[in-house]
């Protein structure tokens, strides 16, 4: 695959700055050899120039090299590894801006890097081709780490959706319906609104929405089996992509094709628009201090706040994490969705978010099995039995969370719900706040003898726990760390480092 030309000056540059340092030459001394000035010479080797033939002939004489060998887009053996990463595409793919980082200076740092840190990158490389990991599975990744970076929490966005709620309403609201969202769509936009199960084809089941654009008409359809308050989040969505002014952008959900980092950039501020418009930031930061404020536990004050937002159990808890390290002063958090389908013993981590430094448990470990402690899991199955009789049901609990290694302590909230639009499936979401001193200071119920204490951990195969009823596969994992952990010290006996 040819490189962009944006690469291929950075490859130039690179490969000039290590023939003239093999040579101990400084820029000066090479601009006085091939008679090109400094400051050209500077921007050749950050990658931002590439010089006409006379130019290279030029180089390549002082530092008696062939062109060819100049010119070449690959570099030597030790720095392989950067040629395998400009390559791959990774660089084009990740947005690196989004960290105040540019490639030519990622690049630069890289080139001057010690051979071992190279040979690192050319593993991770390996390791990502073997495990096929694919580019979308970077952009999530970025992702979650931009949200961490910001505490999840992003005041323009907060602004934009506060200007737009004085917009549609005369005197604020806590509910506001999908009729408001429909109608600004149609009126501002020149949208067609429209309801589909998608059951004429099998493959789009599962649809949420789908947003077609013919001329200078726009077609949202929305999914008939969509709640209420799913049905107001996605209208409120739409309206966030054109008032936020995004031109990239994602035309389904669930996603189909994703064709670059601002898509799911801009997916997500949308989503944290019509969360901030539907949960409007002044009323539900106290309405959280009421909630907050109350000595014992009570999961019907989470779930009507939830109803007189006219929101979802998920939008609640994300918001949640939105507000709580900005207004609360509590920052290490983290969320989990889970999704179950009754009856089996296979639980989906299917989203997660770690405003914290426990990041356990993970949704990479996907061939070993979850913790059965966590509360989430216990709600899952009690809801799978009351199903058939109550399919809208919405069960809420909350206990303190141990970690068996670290003996960290998380106040997990859990909410489990049936999965709409798709029939047959449930989950589960939590969202886990450190219990600290700022922790027990603000949230009064956190002693609330109801709320019970339990030792977790992230999977049965890493967990230390000898005795526990909930095992569902033997501690492998534990098992082999252990043992090696003990052969590392009778080796130590025998004199070995």
């Amino acid at each position: 695959m040819p490189l962009e030309k944006q690469y291929i000056k950075l490859i130039f540059g690179i490969k000039l700055k290590q023939y003239r340092l093999r040579q101990n030459l400084s820029l000066q001394s090479l601009s006085d050899k091939c008679g090109i000035s400094v400051s050209y010479l500077n921007e050749i080797e950050k990658g931002k120039k590439y010089p006409k033939t006379d130019k290279i002939i030029a180089l390549a004489d002082a530092l008696k090299v062939h062109p060819v060998d100049l010119k070449s887009e690959n570099l030597d053996k030790t720095l392989a590894p950067i040629t395998q990463l400009i390559h791959s595409g990774i660089l084009s793919e990740l947005p690196l801006d989004l960290f105040g980082l540019e490639a030519s200076r990622l690049l630069d740092l890289l080139s001057n890097a010690p051979s071992k840190l190279n040979a690192f990158i050319g593993t991770l490389l390996e390791v990502s081709r073997n495990y096929d990991v694919r580019v979308e599975t970077f952009y999530f990744s970025v992702l979650r780490s931009y949200q961490e970076i910001h505490e999840n929490y992003f005041e323009s966005i907060e602004t934009a959706a506060e200007e737009f709620s004085n917009k549609i309403n005369a005197i604020r609201q806590k509910h506001l319906s999908a009729q408001q969202f429909e109608d600004y769509l149609t009126e501002e936009y020149n949208y067609n609104v429209e309801s589909n199960d998608f059951s004429t084809h099998s493959a789009l089941k599962d649809m949420r929405t789908l947003t077609v654009v013919k001329r200078k008409r726009k077609q949202l359809i929305l999914n008939s089996r969509l709640s209420t308050r799913q049905r107001a989040f996605y209208l409120a969505k739409e309206v966030g992509y054109n008032y936020l002014g995004f031109k990239e952008r994602n035309y389904t959900m669930p996603w189909v094709k994703i064709d670059s980092f601002d898509q799911v950039l801009n997916d997500f501020k949308a989503s944290y628009f019509a969360s901030a418009v539907l949960i409007n930031r002044v009323d539900f930061i106290k309405d959280l201090k009421v909630f907050f404020n109350n000595e014992t536990w009570n999961q019907n004050i989470l779930i009507d706040t939830m109803r007189e937002y006219n929101a979802t159990p998920e939008m609640v808890l994300q918001r949640m994490t939105n507000l709580l390290p900005a207004s609360f002063g509590l920052k290490e958090l983290f969320f989990f969705k889970f999704n179950h389908k009754p009856g089996s013993d296979h639980y989906q981590l299917s989203k997660e978010l770690h405003l914290s430094r426990q990041h356990q448990p993970r949704g990479t470990v996907l061939q070993e099995h979850f913790c059965r402690r966590w509360e989430f899991i216990r709600m899952l199955n009690d809801l799978a039995e009351i199903h058939e009789d109550k399919p809208d049901q919405i069960i809420g609990g909350a206990h303190v969370a141990q970690y068996l290694d670290t003996k960290d302590e998380f106040l997990l909230l859990s909410l489990a719900k049936p999965f709409s639009p798709t029939p047959g499936i449930n989950n589960s979401l939590s969202l886990g706040i450190r219990v600290n001193e700022k922790a027990r200071e603000t949230i009064k119920f956190i002693n609330d003898p109801r709320i019970k204490t339990k030792l977790v951990h992230d999977t049965c195969e890493r967990c230390p726990a000898s005795n526990c009823k909930q095992r569902v596969a033997p501690p492998t994992i534990f098992e082999r760390s252990k043992k090696e952990h003990e052969r590392v010290q009778l080796l130590k006996e025998y004199g070995l480092k």
